[in-house]
């Protein structure tokens, strides 16, 4: 095997999110396989080798961008304006990263959804120009396109212009490019829109890794937060985004807490065991997008009306731990270890990196079938307590909801198995399939192949 020195590029990189933790697994087999990496980021990272500031796609000038490109046409006075900001911003970010190359030389350059998403459409054209001036071997990790998904109900371009741009850059045909998609769908839908081939390179997860559990570091966690020993603990680790679907999160939290009578005296799974003073906490580790403020201030309004209790910890949660001003910053792994039961009740996933996450946790997940889910991932056998598939409609809050008799089956299947001794079976099963169909080698063997 030829070493190579490999950049790997997104809009963030250290993260919670699905991308930023795929971004890390990645790294580690890269590095693992003799390769040198550097990682490219904008401002808002941690241990980022480099920033590139006009890569952030919440900058006000990228903002602007994306709202007169997909939403409302209105700061422009024509169409060619707003392409000389996207082709002005896209030499920035192509010439910055031509600095960072000319030092690195970079056999190898990964990019996460810089070619794929309607976020930052400017950053798209920036590396399809490094991919035509350089001999830099470019792949496309594509996880979310603007146009499939719950994102083509969002994204709409706006003018002719924009529609050819994006035909040229987002994604770009070029043989100079191998795109990688996440999941069946995503491929299917590129091949379509585009005439684009692209390979299917699914979430993985290190199932060798020590096993989170309760240690010196993570003793506090409970006391940290005001949750006592005995009270039953439903982790949502998501972050707080309109597909995400908290919404019907509590929902089934709610319809759980009016059976708690059910959980009683008994012993769950786990060895807990709930008494007439525990309390079902709702725990929600994730941030919320800027673009989503409205949506995370609405579902805490919801917590409110449901009475349920919630705790949003999301300050004190990154993705490893450390000390912050004296105060303690814990690792989402150390949620997963407290937890009871996880919720992952997205509506639309590229893959899914919380329910595997769960499934190495061997903890009780509770999802609603999105499509990928159903496709690609719920063949492989694994056991989950399901909301269904079906969206009946939205509330006046633009909440999804489904069928109540999904919300109730599920709570019902929930209190089974938190109660029922069989569940470690459950779970010991779904961590054997998770690290056939999605460990460490799986990617390794990919990596090795396309890299």
């Amino acid at each position: 095997m030829i070493y190579k020195k490999i950049g790997i590029c997104h809009y963030r990189i250290g993260k919670t999110d699905g991308v930023s933790l795929e971004i890390s697994k990645r790294k580690k087999v890269l590095e693992k396989l003799g390769h040198t990496i550097k990682l490219i980021s904008g401002p808002k990272q941690i241990n980022a080798d480099y920033i590139i500031p006009e890569l952030e796609f919440d900058r006000k000038d990228i903002l602007k961008i994306k709202e007169n490109a997909f939403f409302e046409f209105e700061d422009y006075n024509s169409e060619n304006d707003l392409l000389k900001d996207i082709y002005k911003t896209a030499n920035i970010i192509k010439s910055k990263f031509l600095k960072i190359h000319q030092k690195e030389k970079f056999d190898c350059l990964i990019l996460h959804n810089i070619f794929s998403h309607g976020r930052h459409i400017a950053a798209a054209k920036a590396f399809y120009d490094i991919s035509q001036e350089t001999n830099i071997k470019i792949i496309g990790f594509n996880h979310d396109f603007y146009f499939a998904g719950s994102y083509k109900d969002i994204y709409k371009p706006q003018t002719p212009g924009i529609k050819k741009y994006l035909k040229l850059y987002v994604p770009p045909k070029t043989n100079k490019i191998k795109h990688i998609t996440i999941n069946s769908i995503n491929q299917k839908i590129l091949l379509q829109k585009t005439g684009l081939k692209s390979i299917i390179s699914p979430d993985v997860f290190d199932f060798k890794q020590k096993k989170w559990s309760k240690d010196s570091y993570n003793k506090d966690f409970l006391n940290q937060f005001k949750i006592k020993e005995n009270d039953l603990i439903i982790l949502q680790a998501t972050r707080i985004v309109e597909r995400k679907g908290i919404e019907l999160t509590i929902d089934l939290v709610k319809e759980i807490q009016k059976r708690k009578n059910e959980l009683i005296d008994k012993k769950l799974y786990n060895n807990k065991i709930i008494n007439k003073d525990s309390k079902i906490i709702l725990l929600l580790t994730g941030y919320t997008e800027p673009a989503s403020k409205e949506y995370g201030r609405k579902i805490k309004e919801k917590v409110k009306k449901s009475n349920i209790k919630a705790k949003f910890i999301h300050k004190q949660i990154d993705s490893k731990r450390y000390k912050k001003n004296n105060k303690k910053i814990y690792s989402l792994w150390d949620a997963y270890a407290h937890a009871d039961m996880v919720t992952f009740p997205s509506i639309w996933e590229g893959w899914g990196n919380q329910f595997i996450e769960a499934i190495f946790a061997k903890k009780p997940i509770i999802v609603f079938e999105y499509p990928v889910f159903k496709k690609d991932i719920k063949p492989e056998g694994f056991y989950i307590i399901s909301l269904g598939d079906k969206i009946k409609d939205k509330d006046k809050n633009e909440f999804y909801r489904i069928p109540e008799k999904n919300i109730k089956r599920a709570a019902n299947k929930s209190i089974s198995w938190l109660t029922n001794k069989n569940t470690n079976y459950k779970l010991d099963e779904n961590f054997e399939i998770g690290k056939k169909f999605h460990g460490y080698q799986i990617l390794e063997e990919f990596l090795i192949k396309n890299i």
